[in-house]
């Protein structure tokens, strides 16, 4: 599995903005499947008027099956959450799911932060299964490493790589013209 074979093939997931009825399975899902440390309000993202947010569900013909919420800004695609209903796992899709994330941004850099894999984590089996899928779908690690909620956090990025000092920018910048994020 992974996105080796699977997203070679013709890739039958869409994403489109959240939005009507599928806001209460997106939810339910984020509330789901978010860490409750590293949740934030969706609200703001859902909301957002400014162009940077997007909160996207992602289907399989007509089946809700994911969602991917975003933060842009220049040439850097940063997702900061993305979940598959926990019934669907297991069949490619979030293979899938971040090739049409890479088919809908040509040219920019995506970005995603996973919890660095440590060896005493409770949870480090699953730290080294989420950095091996996003390895196996073209991602690759980045120096930029940063702690958040008391966990450490690595920046993997696809179509390029981000430093220290990019990523900064992009987050002053985003709490610039998105002041909620100074306080999310």
């Amino acid at each position: 599995k992974g996105c080796g074979t699977i997203c070679d093939q013709r890739n039958d997931v869409r994403l489109l903005p959240a939005a009507g009825e599928e806001e209460a399975a997106l939810r339910a899902l984020y509330e789901r499947a978010v860490p409750d440390n590293e949740r934030r309000p969706l609200g703001p993202l859902l909301n957002d008027r400014t162009g940077h947010a997007k909160v996207l569900s992602a289907w399989e013909g007509e089946q809700f099956c994911g969602l991917v919420c975003t933060l842009e800004w220049s040439d850097m695609v940063h997702i900061i959450y993305f979940a598959v209903e926990e019934a669907l796992r297991g069949r490619g899709l979030g293979s899938r799911i971040l090739e049409e994330m890479r088919r809908a941004n040509p040219g920019k850099r995506l970005l995603v932060d996973i919890e660095e894999p440590f060896g005493a984590a409770p949870n480090n089996a699953q730290r080294l299964r989420r950095r091996d899928f996003y390895l196996r779908c073209g991602y690759r690690e980045t120096a930029v490493r940063y702690p958040w909620r008391g966990v450490d956090y690595v920046i993997l990025s696809l179509g390029g790589t981000v430093t220290d000092e990019e990523f900064g920018r992009f987050w002053e910048a985003l709490e610039a013209e998105m002041p909620v994020f100074g306080t999310y």
